[in-house]
């Protein structure tokens, strides 16, 4: 079966935005309020066989840069986007996929989704918030792992590489989360009791009491 394609991609990344909410909007519309995606016309930016050709340049409005950028980290795609803003410019970089800390992470969530794990990135404005909506959607076992928002905007460069380290909330089996995140190359910090959350850090910090 062949790989996806990066439009493929591309547009899933855009649809996962607009089941959450977003509007897409073409480069001549302008109507509305809330988060919105002012996307291009994506055929002269693909070549014949779907890969894309230059980087992708598109606008967010009244809506969190990491939410763009995560989407498009599930399809293993670096965005550029200045996450403390709410609104301008974005880029989808070619030839960069999937070469970010976050779209590493992001696989790594998959691995536990795959395990039964509710497993969220850029889950939630708040903790209380995000662990309220785990246990909406939770069925038997409490197994998940998430981060919120504020950590996406202190922790990720605007390219989606980890400079801080990135607290993980999570409940489960710690050897197993740890095993998943130790694949994406990054440090690892193993919480000694459940009500600690789990660091993942940038390569290069220093490595006393991480694992």
């Amino acid at each position: 079966m062949p790989d996806d394609t990066d439009r493929e991609k591309v547009e899933r990344a855009i649809d996962r935005l607009r089941s959450a909410g977003w509007r897409v909007l073409r480069e001549e519309q302008s109507f509305g309020s809330g988060p919105a995606l002012v996307i291009p016309q994506l055929d002269r930016l693909f070549s014949g066989d779907g890969s894309l050709r230059d980087d992708l340049s598109f606008e967010w409005r009244e809506g969190l840069a990491s939410r763009v950028q995560t989407a498009f980290a599930r399809e293993g795609l670096v965005v550029r986007a200045a996450l403390e803003q709410d609104s301008g410019m974005a880029v989808c970089v070619a030839d960069r996929a999937p070469d970010s800390d976050l779209c590493r992470i992001v696989q790594s969530f998959r691995e536990l989704e795959a395990d039964g794990y509710i497993a969220e990135p850029d889950f939630s404005l708040t903790t209380t918030g995000g662990w309220e909506d785990v246990h909406q959607r939770v069925q038997g076992e409490l197994r998940a792992i998430f981060w919120i928002s504020q950590a996406h905007v202190d922790c990720f460069d605007d390219e989606g590489n980890l400079v801080d380290d990135l607290p993980l909330h999570w409940a489960g089996d710690a050897t197993a989360i740890a095993e998943a995140l130790r694949s994406t190359g990054l440090l690892v910090e193993i919480p000694e009791i459940a009500d600690i959350a789990f660091f993942i850090s940038p390569v290069g910090e220093e490595e006393d009491d991480v694992l």
